[in-house]
């Protein structure tokens, strides 16, 4: 087992990360650092404003969780993560990284954004149908997929029920087993270039 291991959540808003997030972190008996518990509390402290508000958050918000990793030896870390920057930026936490992707259909990821409540400062309470489906259809194209951390990668199915059990004993077998991404690591994958190892 490596000095530091992060569990890294994966998949579109309202795939089903903060759940999974949530389950595993109780039952690896780890903290989880999710970015929109931290919107939500510079939401009270500063308050809740337009879409340009929203976005000037988001920024301190991603520093933040990076902070908190930086600060924690074990955590899992929930996130709508952007392929062009969060890749190095969590190489850079210097710890044994496992992805686990939340795979969901657009569609029912689109059922669920409209269906659920959080936070007045997120907005959602502004958004029609017509304009949920089409940022969902935006983040499909624009976050396809899981990262490819050059690490393990667990892929699980969101749209029905995910046996969280069976999804803590493959991670907590990847942590007992002595870790080859060292390498990977200090030399991650080049954007296009395949990950090395996938699970």
């Amino acid at each position: 087992m490596t000095d530091t291991d992060f569990v890294v959540v994966s998949g579109l808003p309202a795939s089903g990360k903060s759940t999974v997030a949530r389950r595993l972190a109780a039952e690896l008996g780890w903290p989880v650092i999710d970015k929109d518990a931290i919107l939500e509390s510079l939401y009270d402290s500063l308050g809740v404003g337009d879409h340009a508000w929203r976005y000037r958050l988001s920024r301190p918000g991603d520093d933040i969780l990076f902070t908190l990793a930086g600060h924690a030896k074990h955590a899992v870390l929930d996130n709508w993560w952007h392929h062009d920057t969060a890749p190095n930026r969590l190489h850079q936490l210097n710890a044994r990284i496992i992805e686990v992707h939340c795979d969901c259909d657009p569609a029912l990821v689109a059922e669920r954004f409209a269906a659920r409540t959080r936070h007045p400062g997120h907005l959602d309470q502004h958004l029609t149908r017509e304009e949920i489906s089409e940022r969902v259809a935006t983040w499909a194209a624009i976050s396809p997929g899981p990262l490819r951390l050059g690490g393990p990668l667990l892929t699980i199915d969101t749209s029905q029920p995910v046996d969280i059990t069976l999804l803590v004993k493959e991670i907590d077998a990847l942590l007992l087993t002595p870790s080859p991404y060292e390498a990977l690591r200090l030399h991650p994958p080049q954007p296009g270039e395949p990950s090395r190892s996938e699970h």
